[in-house]
């Protein structure tokens, strides 16, 4: 079986000891590929160096709702030759292009790090950077539900949102079997990780079950959110495999189907080759 961690933040400076590691370690147990997503600018910075020399790293830039406060008018642009070049030098490197993806951004009404305003302008500012890249979006949504509707709905309407490709995905899914729906019909894919191997997360537990097959995708969120094999200690990529046999479970299904559809389905949302 192989495995694609849709979600890892395996830049963050807890990894900077053991990287090398981690790493051997998520081979060893099949995780092939790994998604970086961002938290600002100087983290996109970090996540892009380590791509150019790591096959197994793809990345998302972007500037996180919690780290909102920072964006300013010129960071699209910073943005945008922060892709460039990075890509540039990975495919001199004799790599494929590593940036993939804008994100994560969304709002995050739980903790307020950022002002409210200021993670709408960040997240309105960044779909449309993503519609200009031509570019998935990740999203992170956390008691924020209705805000991130009127955003994402008024994307969608006037074209915002890819129609060709899938549009993203609603990272670490907590929302309802019924929001599911709304956000399958604008084109996005769904992300599930360490969450629902508790059994108190009936949301997400009851949400996985009933995702089409080919919008599922799986996520460690690593060093956050382990599952309850490793519950209290860090995360890490190699934790996925326990999240694909939980999310068998429900789905009523082998891990080893799982283990195949989200590998192809993750490869399909970054547009990489299967």
């Amino acid at each position: 079986m192989i495995w694609f961690d849709s979600h890892a933040h395996l830049q963050d400076e807890v990894f900077d000891d053991d990287r090398s590691a981690v790493l051997q370690r998520a081979r060893d147990a099949g995780v092939m590929r790994v998604l970086l997503p961002s938290s600002d600018l100087e983290d996109a910075h970090k996540a892009c160096e380590l791509a150019i020399n790591e096959p197994m790293f793809y990345v998302a830039i972007g500037v996180h709702p919690h780290e909102a406060v920072s964006w300013e008018q010129e960071t699209a642009s910073q943005l945008r030759e922060l892709k460039d070049e990075t890509n540039r030098r990975a495919m001199e490197n004799g790599r494929d292009a590593p940036v993939v993806a804008i994100g994560e951004i969304g709002f995050d009404f739980h903790y307020d790090f950022s002002p409210r305003d200021k993670q709408r302008q960040a997240l309105e500012a960044q779909l449309m950077l993503a519609h200009e890249l031509d570019l998935p979006v990740v999203i992170h949504l956390r008691d924020a539900t209705q805000a991130t509707l009127d955003v994402l709905t008024r994307a969608h309407a006037t074209g915002l949102l890819s129609n060709d490709h899938p549009a993203g995905v609603m990272h670490c899914y907590s929302e309802s079997e019924d929001m599911l729906k709304i956000f399958l019909d604008m084109g996005f894919m769904v992300g599930f990780d360490g969450p629902i191997t508790y059994n108190n997360a009936k949301k997400a537990r009851e949400a996985i079950a009933v995702v089409p097959d080919d919008r599922l995708v799986l996520e460690t969120d690593a060093p956050w959110l382990s599952p309850r094999q490793k519950r209290g200690r860090r995360n890490e990529s190699s934790y996925l495999p326990w999240i694909g046999e939980e999310a068998a479970k429900l789905r009523g299904v082998s891990t080893e189907i799982i283990a195949s559809q989200t590998f192809c389905n993750t490869n399909r949302l970054f547009r990489l080759s299967c």
